[in-house]
Parts: C-alpha cells; structure tokens; sequence
C-alpha cells in the first residue's frame, strides 16, 4: 500500500511538472519556439553524426521523424504579438505568414524524405536528403531569422 502511494506521489510530480512546462511554453511563445528549434537542431546534428560514423542509416529515422514532429509544431508558434522579447524572428514571418508556413511546410516534408532516406539503409541517398534538409532550413534562416 505504501509503495503505491509512494509511486502514485512520483507520478503526480512528474504530471504536474510537464503540465507546468507545457504552460510556461503556452504562455511563452518565445521560449517555446527556442526550445523547439534546439530539438531540431539537436535531431539534424544526431543525423551528422551518423552520416560522418558512415552508418548505420537506420540510426537517422527517429530523429528524422522528430525533426518532422518538430518543424509542424513549430509553425503553431508564432501568434499574433509574439514579435516581442528576445528573439531573432524577423518582422517578415507575421507581415508574410503564408509565405513562413510554407516555408515550415517544406521543412516537414524534407524531414520526412530524410526519414524515408534513412530507412533506405543507404549512406548516399541519407546524405543528399540529409544536405536537402538543411537547404531548408538555410532559406527559411535567411528570410525569417535575424543574423
């Protein structure tokens, strides 16, 4: 009885603490996007580091999937107001929305031809998804992010 109290007590913690986390980022759009694209940033370095070891490929699939996961969400991060703070989002992703979704939306689809490249099992065709990917993101950067 004790020890289920005990893990209950655990488990109540750790819900209260993601829950706590989900609504910092809520109401932080900021820190959100900032955690986010470090995610994403951490996924496309994993990658690398697979593409640099040679291999296995198949290593790449979770976090081309994450990356995915990550590049729609991210598109949620942006409301009205959020310009404000510190942050390198440039003025033109709210005075050019359509043009930063599809930008986001090309994202998602490159992370998903890296995942399907990865699954491939083939060190080249991840390479080349995995430099298309990052084209991606480099065009996104230049127009939407500060230097």
């Amino acid at each position: 009885m004790r020890k289920g109290l005990i893990v209950g007590a655990i488990g109540l913690a750790l819900s209260g603490a993601l829950v706590g986390s989900v609504l910092a980022q809520a109401t932080d759009p900021i820190a959100a996007r900032k955690d986010n694209r470090k995610q994403a940033g951490a996924a496309m370095k994993a990658i690398k580091g697979i593409i640099d070891a040679k291999g296995p490929t198949a290593g790449a699939v979770a976090h081309a999937a994450k990356l995915k996961e990550l590049s729609v969400a991210h598109l949620k991060l942006y409301p009205k107001g959020s310009d404000k703070g510190e942050t390198k989002a440039l003025p033109a992703i709210w005075t050019d929305m359509a043009g930063y979704e599809a930008a986001g939306k090309a994202e998602a689809a490159a992370a998903d031809a890296l995942a399907t490249a990865a699954g491939s099992g083939n060190l080249e065709t991840l390479t080349a998804a995995f430099g298309a990917t990052g084209k991606t993101c480099g065009a996104c950067h230049d127009k939407y992010r500060a230097k």
